[in-house]
């Protein structure tokens, strides 16, 4: 698991469009990750990611280019190459049983909880 939070250093038009570059800067940080272990004899074949972005989701798994999304750097689409060659799997995950909310949203004592026993703390 690795963890980064940042403001991104573009301007975004939609909360789509935001996500997706996530997905991309965090595809980067896989592909790192991947190899990094892998010299250290750690080979990982499986690399699933997790967003609670279905639109986004959507967006990366379609080949195809539409209006609504013309406006997206080209260099933010290479998640969708690395969809189809099977090097990331990206899946769904819903927004109540996301730890990373915990580092960009007001959570409830609840949510806080599953937060911190996500990422092994004491609570």
């Amino acid at each position: 698991m690795s963890w980064k939070s940042k403001l991104q250093d573009r301007v975004a038009v939609s909360t789509m469009e935001v996500e997706y570059v996530a997905i991309s800067e965090a595809a980067k940080e896989m592909i790192w990750l991947k190899i990094f272990l892998n010299e250290l004899g750690k080979e990982q074949d499986d690399a699933p990611m997790f967003s609670d972005s279905q639109s986004a989701i959507s967006l990366a798994k379609n080949p195809v280019f539409h209006s609504g999304c013309k406006h997206i750097q080209l260099r933010y689409h290479f998640i969708r190459e690395l969809i189809n060659d099977g090097d990331l799997s990206l899946l769904k995950i819903l927004g109540s049983e996301n730890p990373t909310d915990m580092l960009t949203k007001v959570v409830t004592i609840d949510k806080l909880r599953l937060c911190i026993s996500s990422v092994g703390l004491q609570g």
